[in-house]
């Protein structure tokens, strides 16, 4: 299959932006089962957002190109209207005036935490019904980088906060955001310079796009 060759031109506010990395891969894919091993949100023209180093900030999307080998751009054409992407801009300033920091304690408890979710999920659920809380969703003092991205979707309304208590941001990775529409559909590759090739073995290599389902 032919790929699709994205510009950064190409890329809007609320697109998700998945970074693959084979030279960090080998750890983090042991644990989360894919080579994307970081996650980014579009918020402006050539303009990402993104909990790395130490905290939450905005990053060019030509940034992530000079850092990993390529990017795969999640598209979501229905819910991200004008008053979305004011939603997402202001969550984004938000978590950066109260200097959201990088959450490495999340990254690495992150099994121990996914497996935990996994056996207390119907208590959860049973918890939130009774009582219509889930926890603060939105509002963090840390993320790391799909945490933060998982929870746009919830501060813009995409996602319902009740969905928190199944749809747990602090157990998201890169690679489950291709599993679910609600986050988008695989537009393409941004690939940092002319003649690159996408490895055999992308996770992307064989999947429908936005363009084949929606023409």
């Amino acid at each position: 299959m032919e790929h699709i060759i994205l510009n950064v031109e190409d890329v809007v506010p609320g697109d998700v932006l998945l970074c693959r990395a084979d030279s960090l891969s080998c750890e983090i894919s042991d644990v989360t089962g894919s080579k994307y091993v970081h996650a980014a949100i579009c918020i402006d023209a050539n303009l990402a957002a993104e909990a790395s180093g130490l905290r939450v900030k905005e990053t060019k999307i030509d940034n992530l190109l000079a850092t990993y080998d390529h990017v795969a751009v999640l598209h979501q054409p229905d819910c991200w209207s004008p008053s979305r992407i004011e939603r997402l801009r202001s969550f984004i300033k938000a978590a950066i005036d109260r200097k959201a920091k990088f959450n490495c304690e999340g990254i690495r408890s992150f099994e121990e935490s996914k497996q935990l979710h996994i056996e207390n999920v119907v208590t959860k659920l049973n918890d939130f019904f009774e009582n219509n809380r889930a926890g603060s969703i939105v509002e963090r003092e840390s993320y790391f980088c799909s945490e933060l991205v998982a929870a746009a979707h919830f501060a813009v309304g995409i996602i319902e906060p009740s969905a928190a208590v199944v749809y747990d941001p602090s157990i998201m990775v890169p690679g489950e955001f291709a599993n679910s529409f609600t986050y988008g559909i695989f537009a393409g590759y941004l690939i940092p310079y002319k003649g690159y090739r996408v490895p055999e073995d992308d996770e992307f290599r064989f999947a429908a796009t936005i363009h084949e389902i929606f023409p």
